[in-house]
């Protein structure tokens, strides 16, 4: 657990040292999703800045958003069966 941590951890800092936003955001995505091993409310918060990552590459598409909530919605439904 405290390598998942760490891992996290890591990532995030890289993401702190990015200029570029979409950059940041798509690290702090991983990040998350890695933080995600030790505590499963991480996904939740990887979900919502992949959001904000799809926002970044296509402003104002919101086609583009629904469509990753819906994939990831998806995703949660083929783990659940």
């Amino acid at each position: 657990m405290h390598e998942v941590r760490q891992a996290g951890f890591a990532i995030h800092k890289v993401a702190r040292a990015q200029t570029d936003e979409l950059l940041t955001v798509t690290f702090r995505v991983i990040g998350q999703a890695v933080a995600s091993g030790h505590m499963k409310e991480h996904g939740m918060v990887a979900s919502d800045y992949a959001i904000k990552l799809i926002n970044l590459m296509y402003p104002c598409d919101m086609s583009k958003v629904i469509e990753e909530r819906q994939w990831q919605l998806s995703k949660l439904d083929e783990l659940s069966q």
